[in-house]
């Protein structure tokens, strides 16, 4: 297993994992707008408990939105220091993709789809389908909440994501499990970090950057 740290702070919870020498340690804290005072406590004290330098690091990895603009930049501003200072690469993950990984792995959904508030009247949907523990495919879009449609889902499909709130009298037509309480962890991100790590699929310190949806089927990096 690669040495990696991991940090998601794209929405409401700060948190960070790091896993070294097969053993995973984490801080996971619903921290509303408290991000920049706790993440760089908390990488400190995971490291400081492991006695380690971000040197002896593999990787570090970043979930890079969509979600909070702030909280998404100060994650990508943290990994690019550590990476840059360190030596060591980088990888960057979707943090929708991040819930569906925790979606598929801890509650055993195979038809996922991630609503997270994108603020102004919109919501950010990702569509995810496995087979076994194999993302098989994805898509990621934001909408206008009035342009959700009901219709284009079925009892299969599993909901998570604080943005279910936005369009709950539309998921209550579909009879599908919904759970509208979870936010990205950094463990989830890890296991991820990993796969990607182990494949190649790796990047260059200045490569990391946030990634909004700015409209239907399009990624802006900001």
């Amino acid at each position: 297993m690669p040495n990696i740290l991991a940090i998601e702070t794209s929405s409401d919870a700060c948190s960070v994992a790091l896993s070294f020498e097969n053993e995973i340690s984490s801080f996971h804290e619903i921290a509303p707008q408290k991000h920049t005072e706790k993440l760089f406590g908390f990488i400190q004290e995971l490291m400081k408990e492991r006695r380690l330098k971000f040197s002896q690091l593999d990787a570090v990895a970043v979930g890079h939105g969509p979600g909070s603009f702030t909280g998404i930049r100060l994650a990508c501003s943290a990994a690019q220091g550590i990476a840059y200072s360190a030596g060591i690469s980088a990888i960057s993950i979707s943090s929708m993709e991040v819930v569906a990984q925790y979606a598929n792995s801890k509650i055993k959904q195979k038809d996922i789809v991630v609503l997270v508030d994108a603020h102004m009247k919109q919501i950010y949907v990702g569509r995810y389908k496995f087979e076994g523990e194999e993302l098989i495919y994805s898509d990621e879009e934001v909408v206008l909440v009035q342009k959700f449609l009901d219709s284009n889902f079925d009892s299969k499909s599993c909901f998570i994501g604080g943005g279910c709130k936005l369009v709950e009298k539309k998921l209550s037509k579909l009879n599908s499990p919904i759970y509208d309480d979870h936010y990205p962890n950094a463990v989830d991100l890890l296991s991820l970090a990993q796969r990607r790590f182990i494949t190649g699929q790796i990047m260059r310190p200045e490569e990391v950057l946030p990634v909004y949806l700015s409209g239907k089927e399009h990624w802006t990096k900001g």
